[in-house]
């Protein structure tokens, strides 16, 4: 609808670069976010890694998190982060057909 309220996407793809330069020594390869359907647009971070083993020791870190959040507040959307999943391109592939589904 023409005038409706939206999430920040431009936004939002800035995160994206910032999250992909924060953890891209660890693995992270591949950004996505499940945004609300209104406002004010919360949303989850999925973190996406190569490997299950990329995976497991990124979700094993006690500050992910903070940095998360840390990057979020550069682009001013510290606020609205929900939550922060890890996810390898091996369990998508293997487990779910690909990351339309498993963002389902």
């Amino acid at each position: 609808m023409v005038g409706s309220p939206q999430p920040d996407w431009p936004a939002l793809e800035r995160l994206k670069d910032e999250l992909q330069h924060e953890f891209g020594d660890q693995g992270v390869d591949h950004v996505e976010y499940v945004v609300a359907f209104s406002a004010p647009f919360d949303f989850s971070v999925w973190l996406g890694t190569a490997t299950d083993a990329e995976r497991d020791a990124l979700a094993a870190e006690p500050a992910l998190d903070d940095r998360v959040r840390a990057a979020a507040d550069g682009c001013g959307l510290a606020e609205l982060v929900r939550g922060t999943t890890v996810e390898s391109k091996e369990t998508v592939d293997r487990d779910y057909g690909g990351w339309f589904y498993r963002l389902r």
